[in-house]
């Protein structure tokens, strides 16, 4: 994630871009832009889970470009570099940029159970709390509500699924058809298929596409 701090000072209207996975954290980067009383846009490069729906500013952000933006920031999910930019720039970090920071930390970590959590985004999440970070709405949203498109296509991957070997290794399938119809993507269905290994003797998931062949898409 490149931010350029001269560039901000001297943009007249800056456009932070992100997509669902990045938002919280472009969510923090608006906030703490409006601080310095500069023009700033969001828009999101695709459309926008809606367990987003808590996070600041995500009513203000739009699919289409803004053509007078003479500074465009895309952001990336790397909750720990954005921090380091706001530390290291002297901002203040509020209540609302806290939040966002912390959602993008339990959205990119998977509520810290990601292999790729180690102490330093544990102790991130610590400071944000006491930054007043709301722990209990980050978690409401992006742990225990699921938008109804999600919950459809994971009606079809119940349907499709298939245990083997000793009921250890489970085969699920997806179509072009079953996105869209459900209105969901690929990165859904991934996050079904890690469900699926909490169901009992499961080891092993592998989503096949039905129309290619049972092509493997992915193995987790």
């Amino acid at each position: 994630m490149q931010i350029d701090i001269e560039k901000i000072t001297n943009a007249q209207h800056i456009l932070i871009v992100a997509d669902s996975a990045a938002f919280a954290n472009a969510s923090a980067l608006y906030s703490c832009i409006l601080t310095l009383h500069k023009k700033v846009s969001l828009q999101n490069s695709e459309s926008l889970n809606v367990n987003l729906s808590f996070l600041p500013w995500f009513d203000k952000s739009r699919l289409n470009k803004p053509s007078t933006a003479d500074y465009i920031i895309e952001v990336d999910s790397d909750t720990l570099e954005l921090y380091e930019f706001f530390i290291k720039n002297s901002f203040k970090i509020n209540q609302k940029m806290a939040t966002a920071l912390y959602g993008g930390l339990v959205n990119r970590y998977e509520a810290f159970k990601s292999n790729e959590c180690d102490g330093r985004i544990f102790a991130l999440a610590s400071t944000l709390l006491e930054l007043k970070a709301n722990k209990l709405l980050c978690h409401d949203y992006l742990l225990h509500r699921v938008p109804l498109a999600y919950m459809r296509l994971k009606e079809r991957l119940l349907k499709s699924l298939i245990l083997r070997d000793d009921a250890r290794h489970a085969f699920v399938s997806i179509c072009d058809y079953d996105l869209k119809s459900s209105n969901t993507e690929l990165i859904d269905a991934y996050k079904i298929m890690k469900e699926f290994l909490t169901i009992v003797h499961v080891e092993k998931v592998t989503l096949v596409k039905s129309d290619e062949n049972n092509k493997i898409i992915k193995e987790i």
